[in-house]
């Protein structure tokens, strides 16, 4: 049900969705196989603190908990009420969750609007507004943080700690960022699944983020729309970057968006386009430009000029990023129109067939004294307002060094409020360089494209930032 901005009353109870001292388990399930029982062991795997209540009218026990019959058989506080009952019974369930004063209900049971029941939907959203109840779903996979080990759901793992919030209307591709920040070093500080976002909306959550002390970038996974007024409004509210990927533009597209999640999309993409601009969000065209630009976003400042200054020790990374600069709308300067000076300070660090031109190639033979040099002169030169490193692994280049000399540089130059960004082309080294690198807090991908797409959004959000 739409909304024309988020409502002060669900974004002050965001907080015990994602941080609750205790939940209330509703259709908490003495089977492993059962959604109810999978909640109930991912929250004591991964370490939530808090009080677990199970309820389950048939069970006394449950994954060794004492189970209720009822919520009203709680005689403690509520923060949180997770549903993974049939449908329904959710709008019984909803009235007890009001009668124990539940501070936030989420509810993961499908079958609702997705298949072409709404009336029901509408019936229990309404009841939730009116008695202000934050409703979460229905319809979705979960939500959690790692900051408090928190993992409410049936999601099989959380995502290392980070800085990007994630919200998503698909489970399938909230679990699969999940697993990237896993296996990729791609911190969160977040995560929610709105499935089919019945009440609570995107701009509810995107201003909860900007309260959320671990965000810097929130990023949003929306298969429709549905509020475009309260998502314009909170975008402009909010200081934190916002990076949007809408999908279900394509006519087979809409059809399978209201399938998966009754997500409607009555406007043409381009109108989209419009609200997602017009509110200063970055739009993603691809999932992979949607990770690579949050992950930017989250770790880096915002770059407030043009002028990028690129440090590589191979000319093909070079032209990659010069002719993807181009496409991008954000084209490379030579070195001699950014700073005269700085092109006989590069000098220093190459050999006499290297090239001081932009981007600076200091050769393959580069150590990784000349890459920390390189980087020092364009970092604290004034007229640079972002560096661009780049890695090609040639026999003698020692990978690992490459990195912790960036890693030193950009701690050192960390006050100058300057983005850098990284490129590792190549095997397992490369990998293992990136891994560290955004571990140590600078964006770094494997190509050329990844990373100019991530300069290209921080100087989107430096533009944001100059008009505040």
């Amino acid at each position: 049900m739409k909304i024309t901005e988020a409502r002060p009353y669900v974004v002050k109870n965001l907080k015990y969705a994602l941080n609750p001292s205790s939940i209330a388990v509703v259709g908490a399930s003495r089977y492993p196989n059962k959604v109810g029982n999978a909640v109930i062991r991912e929250l004591q795997k991964w370490g939530y603190q808090g009080a677990i209540y199970p309820v389950n009218p048939r069970a006394d026990k449950v994954e060794g908990l004492k189970a209720y019959h009822r919520l009203q058989d709680i005689k403690k506080p509520v923060d949180l009420v997770f549903l993974a009952v049939p449908a329904h019974i959710v709008n019984a369930i909803m009235h007890d969750c009001v009668a124990i004063k539940a501070k936030v209900a989420v509810i993961a049971t499908s079958a609702f609007k997705e298949i072409g029941r709404g009336d029901l939907q509408d019936l229990i959203t309404q009841y939730c507004r009116d008695h202000e109840l934050p409703l979460i779903g229905p319809n979705l996979v979960g939500l959690g943080t790692p900051y408090a080990h928190f993992n409410c759901g049936f999601i099989p793992y959380l995502p290392v700690p980070g800085t990007v919030a994630m919200i998503s209307q698909s489970g399938a591709n909230l679990l699969a960022a999940l697993g990237t920040s896993q296996e990729n070093h791609f911190g969160m500080s977040f995560f929610v699944g709105l499935g089919n976002k019945a009440d609570v909306d995107f701009s509810e959550f995107i201003e909860y983020g900007e309260q959320d002390p671990h965000t810097k970038c929130i990023s949003v996974y929306s298969e429709g729309l549905d509020s475009p007024e309260a998502f314009l409004k909170s975008c402009k509210k909010v200081t934190k970057p916002v990076v949007v990927i809408k999908v279900g533009g394509s006519k087979i597209g809409n059809k399978a968006a209201f399938a998966h999640t009754a997500s409607e999309n009555p406007e043409s993409d381009a109108y989209y386009d419009k609200v997602i601009k017009d509110a200063g969000a970055y739009r993603a065209t691809t999932w992979q430009e949607f990770l690579d630009v949050s992950l930017a976003l989250g770790l880096q400042p915002p770059m407030m000029g043009d002028n990028i200054v690129m440090i590589t020790n191979g000319g093909g990374a070079g032209l990659l990023s010069c002719d993807h600069f181009e496409r991008r709308g954000l084209p490379m300067h030579e070195l001699k129109e950014i700073s005269p000076l700085l092109t006989q300070r590069m000098r220093a660090y190459m050999p006499m067939f290297g090239s001081p031109l932009n981007p600076v190639d200091i050769s393959g033979t580069a150590t990784p004294i000349a890459y920390k040099g390189a980087f020092q002169q364009a970092y604290r030169d004034p007229n640079v307002d972002a560096v661009l490193g780049a890695i090609c692994p040639t026999a003698i280049t020692d990978v690992a060094a490459v990195a912790q000399a960036a890693i030193d540089v950009h701690e050192s130059c960390k006050k100058l409020h300057k983005p850098f960004v990284m490129i590792c082309q190549g095997g397992g080294e490369c990998h293992d360089a990136i891994m560290r690198l955004r571990d140590n807090g600078i964006p770094a991908y494997a190509t050329a494209e990844q990373a100019v797409n991530a300069m290209v959004a921080l100087r989107q959000y430096g533009k944001k930032v100059a008009k505040k």
